[in-house]
This record gives C-alpha cells, sequence and structure tokens, in this order.
C-alpha cells in the first residue's frame, strides 16, 4: 500500500529515528556510546541497500554545520530511498534534506499492515484521548522522539514500537 507521498511501505521498510547528527551533547542527555555517530553511519551502510526504502522519523540532523566528518557529512551518501518524516529539531528547510538524498513529509500517516492493522507513522508518540491528538484510530504507533525515556504513564495499554536508536541498537530496523 502507498502512503500520501506515494511511497510503498511493506514489511520490508527499514524504519529509524532520532540520530541527532551534529548534535554534540546528546550523548550526556542519552545512554550513547562514545562513537554513536560513527557507530549509527556504519550500522545503516552495513545494512540499508540503495534500493530499500528507509522511512525516518526525525530529529535526523541538530546541527548540520557540526556534521562534517573527513571529506563527508555524517548523512552523505547514506544508501536507500530515504523518506523524512520532520522532527522537532528538523529545522532546516526542505530543500536542504533534499539535496542530502531525502524526500519530505511533513505529516504523521496511517498505513494499512497485511494482518490489517492500522498503523500509524509519527515522530512523536500519538496521545488519542488528548485534544492534540495527531490522528488517532491506530492500532500500532511507530515513532521516536522518546529515546530511551520511558512511555507516558497513561497509556499503558496503548501498542507503541519506539524506532529511535536507542531502542534499536543504532541501526535501522524492519518494519
Amino acid at each position: 500500500m502507498k502512503n500520501m507521498a506515494g511511497v510503498e511501505i511493506t514489511l520490508d521498510t527499514w524504519v529509524t529515528s532520532d540520530q541527532h547528527w551534529g548534535h554534540e551533547n546528546i550523548g550526556w542527555m542519552q545512554p550513547r556510546p562514545s562513537d554513536h555517530f560513527v557507530l549509527m553511519r556504519r550500522l545503516w551502510v552495513e545494512r540499508v541497500q540503495e534500493d530499500d526504502v528507509l522511512l525516518h522519523l526525525g530529529d535526523l540532523v541538530v546541527f548540520p554545520e557540526r556534521c562534517a566528518v573527513p571529506k563527508e557529512s555524517w548523512i552523505d551518501g547514506l544508501p536507500g530511498r530515504k523518506i523524512l518524516l520532520r522532527g522537532n529539531h528538523d529545522k532546516q528547510p526542505d530543500r536542504w534534506y533534499e539535496e542530502q538524498g531525502f524526500e519530505m513529509l511533513r505529516d504523521p500517516f496511517l498505513w494499512v499492515a497485511p494482518d490489517e492493522r492500522i498503523v500509524l507513522f509519527s515522530h512523536e508518540p500519538d496521545r488519542p484521548h488528548e485534544v492534540r491528538s495527531m490522528v488517532g484510530g491506530w492500532d500500532v504507533n511507530v515513532h521516536g522522539h522518546i529515546h530511551a525515556n520511558p512511555y507516558y504513564p497513561d497509556t499503558p495499554s496503548l501498542d507503541y514500537r519506539n524506532v529511535s536508536v536507542e531502542m534499536t541498537d543504532y541501526a535501522p530496523v524492519r518494519l
């Protein structure tokens, strides 16, 4: 099934979130290894093939001017058809991300999985009972944003799948 951007989402689609490349203090805010930027890039390159679809659920780069490593940036040449759903730290204009090889999505979206469950892809976990709910009416919410932090205490019965890098051993994972 294709989403609103015309991207074919399947169970083989890669998902990831919250690399925060260029954010030098993220390792103090979250329990990350000292070489986390190198580790995330290496694992992405090892796993994702050029013709694979990768859905990035936000907070790709925080400070683009600090992303340089010798002769390239952290995100330069990452393989895959890369689709980015903006996170709260993705502040660059669409054109900047497009120049880095990413296609842009503006809003969370729903997908019907092969088992007929409705999956919401979002940056932040959705809380359907709140006024600020993004969509509601989903069975599973695949998201990032909360890193290794616990879920909201008032949502124990909801099916959330956190794909922040701290929860996926710093690598993209398949749906």
